[in-house]
C-alpha cells in the first residue's frame, strides 16, 4: 500500500478511538499525508488535500475545509481531463467521493444555502460536463465495431432459431473488450468542467420563469436546494432510502398500469412526491420546474408527481448541464428526421402518423434504416425521433444501443457524430435508463447525448404500451410543431391522455432530460 493511503487509513481507524493519544496520532498521520499535496500524480495530490481538509475539520475551520476540498477536487479535474474515454472519466470520479462528501457536509453545517448548492454541484456529472469534441474512430476501432455489429446479428439469428449462442457471445465479449481497452488509451483534451456560477444560474432561472430543485444526499438524508426568483432555499426532505423505495414502487405501478391492470397510480405519485421532494414545490407558484436528482435518483418518473403533472418540467443530471443545454442552438433548424428500427410491436406506427402532419421530415425505415444511414441523418438534425428497440447495458453503459436494420447503433457510434442532434425523442421502452457510475456520474444513451451537446431528450423510464405510445407521440409532436418546447410538448401529451388510464400511465412514463 502506498504511504499516503496507509496514513489516511491509519487516521481513519485512529479516529474511532476516543483518547488524547489517539487524537495526537491522527493529527500526526494527517499532517504527514498532507505533505503529498505537491505530488505529480493527481490522485495522490487529492489525497494530500483530503488529509489537510480533515485536519482543518478537526480544528473546526469551515473555510479551510472547503478550500482544501476544492483544491483536491481541482487536482482530480486535471486527472480526469487526461482521459479521452468518458467511461474512464466517470469511473475515476470515485477518487473524489470523500472530498465531495466532506465539502458538502461542511457546506450543509454552515447553514448557507447558496454554498450548499455550489457544493451539491461541485462533483456532480463532471464527466458529462467536460466540453465534448467529436472525433473519428481509428481504423482498428471502426473495424471492431463493425465486426461487433455483425456478431450481434448472428446472435439474434441463433437465438431465434434456438441454436447455441455461447461461442458467439464469447466472440462479442472479446470485441467489446478490445474496443474498451483501445478507447481507454485515448488522450483527453485537457479541458475541465467549469464550476457552477450561482448568480448566473439564478439570472437564467428568473429569465425563464423556472425553478430548479436540486437534490443532494448527506449521511443518508436527502436535502433539496430550491433555486428561483433570485434566491436559494434549503429544505430537509427525509431518508434517501425511503426515496429509492418510492421510486421503485412508482415504476412498478406504471408498468402494471401500462398493461391495463388496476393500480393505485395516484397514491404512488403522492408517495413519490413526499419521499423525493417533500415540500420543495410548495412555494414555486406556476413556474416551470427543472429537477436535478442525485445519481441514484435519475430514474424518477417525475410526471407522476401531483405537483408536476400539470406544468412543464424537465430533469437534468446537473444544473451546469441545464445551463449549457439552455444555450444550445440547432445546426439546421429546419431538419427533422424519423428513424424506425425492426421488430417493434407497433411497427413504429407513430412515425407515419406524425410524418403525415410533417411532410418535410426525413423518414428512414425498413432496410434503409441502417446504422450508417441513421448516423448521417442524426448528424446536425434539429429534431430526431427514434422508434427502435433500445438495449441498456448496465454492465457497460456505453455499449447500450438502438436496434437498426443491420444491427445495434451503439453509444460509441453516437459519440463520433460531428454535430449532435439538437433534440431527440426516444419512444421505445426504458430508453431513458442511465447507470450510476463512479461518484455522482451517469452513463447511458440519454446521458451520452446530453454530454455531446444535445439540448433535450424525451425518453421513457418504464415499460410502455405500444398503442398508447402512438397517441402520446402524436400529441407531443403536435405541440412541438406549434412551437412549444419539450416540457410543453410532454405536458400536452399528458393532458391528451387524461381519462384513459393506460395512455395516462404511458405519458407519465416519459420524461424530458435537458431542456
Amino acid at each position: 500500500m502506498e504511504l499516503p493511503q496507509a496514513l489516511m487509513l491509519g487516521a481513519e481507524l485512529g479516529g474511532r478511538v476516543r483518547s488524547a493519544r489517539a487524537a495526537g496520532l491522527v493529527d500526526e498521520w494527517l499532517a504527514e499525508a498532507s505533505g503529498f499535496r505537491g505530488s505529480h500524480l493527481g490522485t495522490t495530490r487529492a489525497l494530500g488535500w483530503l488529509a489537510l481538509a480533515r485536519r482543518r475539520a478537526n480544528a473546526g475551520e469551515v473555510g479551510g475545509v472547503l478550500r482544501a476540498c476544492e483544491r483536491g477536487l481541482a487536482a482530480l479535474d486535471e486527472h480526469q481531463a487526461t482521459f479521452g474515454s468518458q467511461e474512464l472519466r466517470a469511473l475515476s470520479s470515485s477518487h473524489g467521493a470523500e472530498l465531495a462528501e466532506l465539502g458538502t457536509r461542511t457546506a450543509l453545517a454552515s447553514g448557507d444555502a447558496r454554498r450548499l448548492l455550489r457544493w451539491a454541484e461541485r462533483w456532480r456529472a463532471t464527466a458529462l460536463s467536460i466540453p465534448w469534441a467529436g472525433a473519428e474512430h481509428d481504423a482498428a476501432t471502426t473495424a471492431d465495431l463493425a465486426a461487433l455489429r455483425a456478431q450481434h446479428s448472428r446472435l439474434a439469428e441463433a437465438r431465434s432459431a434456438g441454436q447455441p449462442t455461447e461461442r458467439l457471445q464469447a466472440r462479442a465479449t472479446r470485441l467489446e473488450q478490445a474496443v474498451r481497452q483501445r478507447l481507454f488509451h485515448e488522450r483527453g483534451s485537457g479541458e475541465t468542467a467549469s464550476a457552477l456560477d450561482v448568480p448566473e444560474l439564478l439570472d437564467a432561472l428568473r429569465e425563464d420563469d423556472t425553478t430548479l430543485v436540486e437534490l443532494t444526499e448527506v449521511d443518508g438524508e436527502l436535502h433539496a436546494l430550491v433555486a428561483g426568483r433570485g434566491r436559494v432555499r434549503h429544505l430537509h426532505v427525509g431518508p434517501a432510502l425511503a426515496a429509492s423505495k418510492a421510486v421503485d414502487f412508482s415504476l412498478f405501478t406504471l408498468r402494471q398500469a401500462s398493461r391495463g391492470r388496476r393500480t393505485q397510480v395516484e397514491a404512488a405519485g403522492a408517495r413519490l412526491q413526499q419521499a423525493v421532494l417533500g415540500r420543495a414545490l410548495d412555494r414555486v407558484g406556476e413556474s416551470r420546474v427543472v429537477v436535478s436528482g442525485t445519481s441514484t435518483l435519475q430514474g424518477v418518473p417525475w410526471g407522476l408527481l401531483p405537483a408536476l403533472a400539470d406544468r412543464p418540467f424537465s430533469s437534468t443530471p446537473s444544473a451546469r448541464l441545464w445551463l449549457r443545454a439552455r444555450s444550445a442552438r440547432p445546426a439546421d433548424p429546419d431538419r427533422r428526421v424519423m428513424l424506425v428500427g425492426p421488430g417493434l410491436g407497433s411497427g413504429g406506427a407513430e412515425v407515419p402518423a406524425v410524418a403525415a402532419q410533417d411532410p418535410k421530415a426525413q423518414v428512414l425505415d425498413g432496410d434503409g434504416a441502417t446504422v450508417a444511414a441513421s448516423l448521417a441523418a442524426l448528424d446536425g438534425a434539429a429534431l430526431a425521433h427514434v422508434a427502435a428497440h433500445g438495449h441498456f447495458r448496465e454492465d457497460s453503459p456505453l455499449f447500450s444501443s438502438l436496434v437498426m436494420s443491420d444491427g445495434p447503433l451503439l453509444v460509441h457510434d453516437l459519440q463520433r457524430l460531428e454535430r449532435p442532434p439538437h433534440r431527440v425523442v426516444l419512444s421505445a421502452c426504458e430508453s431513458g435508463v442511465m447507470a450510476p457510475v463512479g461518484d455522482q456520474e451517469l452513463l447511458g444513451l440519454a446521458a451520452a447525448l446530453l454530454s455531446m451537446g444535445t439540448a433535450g431528450v424525451v425518453s421513457s423510464l418504464a415499460e410502455v404500451d405500444d398503442a398508447a405510445t402512438v397517441e402520446v407521440m402524436v400529441a407531443l409532436h403536435a405541440s412541438l410543431r406549434a412551437g412549444g418546447g419539450l416540457g410543453d410538448a410532454l405536458l400536452a401529451a399528458r393532458q391528451a391522455a387524461e381519462g384513459d388510464p393506460v395512455m395516462a400511465a404511458t405519458a407519465a412514463s416519459f420524461t424530458v432530460l435537458g431542456t
